[in-house]
């Protein structure tokens, strides 16, 4: 999928998930934060790449709430 796809605004910050596989097998959460990116903590897969992507929605919206 392209992050592009399923960016979504969340109080006027742009989110654009970004999951990526790093070792070609499970899902690694990331998001795009208008231009800051978001990663999750090592050690964070999912098997898919849309839970990966919910995951790093989910985390993108911490950032911005705690952001203010």
């Amino acid at each position: 999928m392209n992050g592009g796809e399923h960016a979504r605004h969340h109080k006027s910050w742009l989110i654009e998930p970004q999951s990526y596989q790093p070792d070609g097998d499970r899902w690694r959460p990331k998001a795009m934060v208008s231009i800051f990116p978001v990663l999750a903590p090592p050690g964070v897969m999912f098997d898919t790449e849309q839970d990966a992507d919910a995951f790093a929605i989910k985390m993108a919206k911490k950032w911005i709430d705690d952001r203010g």
